[in-house]
């Protein structure tokens, strides 16, 4: 049998024309697509599994990856069996239609990524791949922001705002005061006329969990006055910025009760040292009184004892040993029964 040889010029065209058709034939069974998808943290998001509904399949598996596998269906005998899948993945499949996709459930700032779905024609053989659908998932985290009052290191009232676990990084916080900006976005104050550059001061932190927080500080000048104070905050996260309302008043009560705290217990920890070192001084006299006595009682405890002894060794002692002199003795101890 005679075959043509891509080499001979008359057999160029006919080699070209099959590589076409080979091309043509490979993009007419695969269809790749790819979406961009932002999800907020906690919400569920889809990757479609798109691919040749047209081709013979009676056995073909879908697999969704990222950066390793997660989840993979096969499907044969008209119906899908199940294979090694992550906790937070759901296969969906509609029969009508032969649509097919994943559901990513509860989805966190760890889970942002490149998503792919490869759906592919096992048998007969050779594999065939039938669609690749690409999806860049996005996780976003709202910050949550709130002010307080606390007392500075100096005793000073100071405004606390905090926005916690946003994402992405990227986040404005503003200081207003009477509806006019004390302070640029995250940094010093560009507004002087009531207060220094340094009572602005920011603390950002990165959290186990991939999210960001950022808190800043205003110092409040040392006269009270009522003026109302807001922190605006703006993130890629919020349909619109976020404020939140703090009156100075309430730092300063805040403050006069923290100071107005510390006195009560200075006052309470005297009084209880004094009562202490009072009850003592009372009770000193008695106490002195009790020891003696207990120092009087132990010395004539021990003389008895000791007397005991002597009386004990004299009684016990042989008669026939016992001289005039041990006579006296016994005269003097009992005179009774000297003779």
């Amino acid at each position: 049998m005679y075959v043509p040889q891509c080499g001979m010029p008359f057999a160029k065209h006919f080699c070209g024309l099959c590589s076409v058709w080979m091309l043509l034939s490979f993009l007419s069974a695969v269809k790749t697509e790819s979406a961009v998808v932002t999800v907020l943290r906690g919400k569920s998001t889809t990757v479609n599994c798109d691919h040749n509904k047209t081709s013979e399949k009676d056995f073909f598996t879908a697999a969704l990856s990222r950066e390793r596998s997660l989840c993979s269906y096969i499907y044969q005998h008209k119906s899908w069996t199940k294979r090694p899948c992550e906790d937070n993945i759901r296969f969906i499949w509609t029969p009508e239609t032969k649509e097919m996709s994943f559901e990513l459930l509860n989805l966190q700032i760890n889970d942002s990524g490149v998503y792919t779905c490869v759906v592919e024609r096992q048998i007969p053989p050779p594999v065939q791949q039938l669609g690749i659908q690409t999806a860049f998932v996005r996780v976003i985290a709202r910050p949550a922001v709130s002010t307080s009052c606390v007392t500075g290191s100096d005793g000073a009232p100071t405004m606390l705002c905090s926005s916690e676990g946003f994402y992405p990084a990227a986040l404005e916080q503003v200081w207003i005061r009477d509806g006019e900006s004390i302070t640029s976005p995250n940094s010093s104050l560009i507004n002087r006329e009531h207060l220094n550059s340094s009572d602005a001061r920011w603390s950002s932190s990165n959290n186990t969990d991939g999210s960001y927080s950022l808190t800043s500080f205003l110092h409040l000048p040392p006269t009270p006055e009522q003026v109302m104070y807001h922190c605006w905050v703006n993130h890629s996260s919020l349909n619109q910025p976020i404020t939140v309302n703090i009156s100075s008043t309430e730092c300063y009560g805040k403050n006069k009760q923290h100071i107005s705290v510390i006195f009560i217990m200075a006052g309470i920890s005297f009084g209880v040292l004094t009562g202490f070192l009072l009850a003592a001084a009372v009770n000193y006299p008695s106490l002195k009184e009790c020891c003696f006595c207990s120092s009087a009682e132990e010395i004539k405890a021990s003389e008895a004892a000791s007397l005991s002894q002597v009386e004990f060794h004299i009684i016990s002692a042989p008669p026939q040993i016992i001289s005039a002199s041990s006579h006296w003795l016994l005269s003097i101890i009992y005179p009774n029964n000297a003779t």
